[in-house]
């Protein structure tokens, strides 16, 4: 094996084929980075589970279909999503709906070497029992920010049969240090990838004298972009600061809220909304910004933490876990979540001494959450596992 492609089938808990067009994206990154490393042929299967108030198109829906994507192909299955009734009908159907996925997967592509669950329930449990029925070792890479339900509780049963039938990783050292220490579960770090080489570009500082800041993220609860407007607001009416911009890029459930949050406090004259964007104009935003602001009260990795410092960016950073990991003095200021008083200050900070970073020491931290040093590490765990 050690001298031939392996083959790797992973099964997503979340893709972006939805309203929420970046919920799971990194799913797809990671496929694309096993694909470039050469050294990986790449599936995925994906259960969309309808929400009830499908129901009425339900019938309608075509239930199975295959996307193309760049290298690799996945294979969805609609399924609707009965867990508000009860949880343990919905993972037994959810898992013959995965079940019934392979099967047609494995008539085109044969049987893989190694199944690569993202996300502990539901995909990690219905990859496990998948994994026992065919013979083939699991890896499960947990993300979710709300991970320790799936140990506890109705999920907990679902969530420890996979602890106990697969490998174990997750994205930050803070969600591997809580399995070991409130669940006994050990599990290693498997980190989120970024394509550093997209964003190499050089920066482009304005010299108008007006500090740049900007947030990048999918607008949904938890990432607390009014949090970060009252902080802006502190520090204009106090005159702390000259002029600046905030450019909020993403799209989602609370855009409306937070743009009529800007209103409300006076600052849409220095806040711009743009939407979602995709990775090339990201890189683009951020060659023009002085700092990346991230509001949120838990975040499990930050992605656009990783494309900011890989820009040449400094983070301000809520201390939100996961950024925490690799965060630090060199590239970046902190403040308490959920308190706008000490993210001014956070900001102010960050404000004052952002003509002192070093650009090259900034974009170094990033380089250990390279796609291909992660699809490397990714490999060697597979090969690890199967030859147990």
């Amino acid at each position: 094996m050690d001298n031939e492609k392996m083959h790797v089938l992973v099964v997503a808990t979340w893709y972006p084929n939805g309203a929420d067009k970046l919920i799971g994206v990194y799913h797809k990154t990671f496929c694309r980075a096993l694909v470039k490393s050469g050294k990986a042929e790449v599936g995925m299967l994906y259960v969309d589970r309808q929400g009830i108030s499908s129901l009425p198109r339900y019938p309608m829906m075509q239930k199975a279909y295959i996307e193309k994507n760049e290298g690799y192909t996945t294979f969805c299955r609609r399924m609707l999503d009965v867990s508000k009734f009860s949880f343990s009908v919905q993972m037994r159907a959810y898992t013959r709906t995965l079940m019934r996925l392979y099967r047609d997967y494995e008539k085109r592509f044969g049987r893989p070497d190694v199944i690569h669950a993202q996300v502990t329930v539901p995909a990690g449990y219905a990859a496990c029992v998948l994994g026992e029925t065919i013979g083939v070792p699991v890896l499960i890479t947990e993300h979710s920010s709300y991970f320790e339900r799936f140990f506890s509780g109705k999920e907990g049963k679902f969530g420890r049969y996979a602890a106990e039938h697969a490998r174990m990783t997750c994205v930050s050292q803070y969600m591997a240090d809580t399995m070991r220490d409130q669940f006994g579960i050990s599990a290693s770090v498997l980190p989120n990838i970024v394509d550093l080489a997209a964003f190499s570009a050089p920066k482009q500082r304005a010299k108008d004298g007006v500090f740049r800041i900007a947030s990048v993220s999918a607008l949904r609860p938890g990432k607390c972009i009014d949090e970060a407007l009252a902080a802006l607001k502190i520090l204009r009416d106090r005159k702390m600061i000259g002029p600046f911009l905030y450019t909020v890029v993403g799209d989602g459930q609370e855009a409306a809220f937070y743009q009529d949050t800007a209103e409300k406090l006076d600052l849409s004259a220095c806040v711009r909304f743009v939407g979602r964007k995709n990775e090339s104009e990201i890189a683009q935003i951020l060659s023009k910004t002085d700092a990346l602001l991230i509001a949120s009260d838990v975040e499990t990795f930050a992605i656009p933490a990783v494309e900011a410092l890989a820009a040449g960016v400094p983070v301000i950073s809520t201390r939100c876990k996961g950024p925490e990991g690799f965060l630090n003095e060199t590239c970046a200021e902190f403040c308490n979540v959920h308190d706008p008083e000490d993210m001014a200050r956070s900001i102010l900070r960050m404000y004052h001494r952002i003509d002192r970073f070093d650009e090259r020491k900034v974009r170094a931290v990033a380089a250990q959450f390279d796609s291909a040093a992660v699809a490397e590490l990714a490999l060697s765990v597979y090969k690890e596992i199967c030859n147990q």
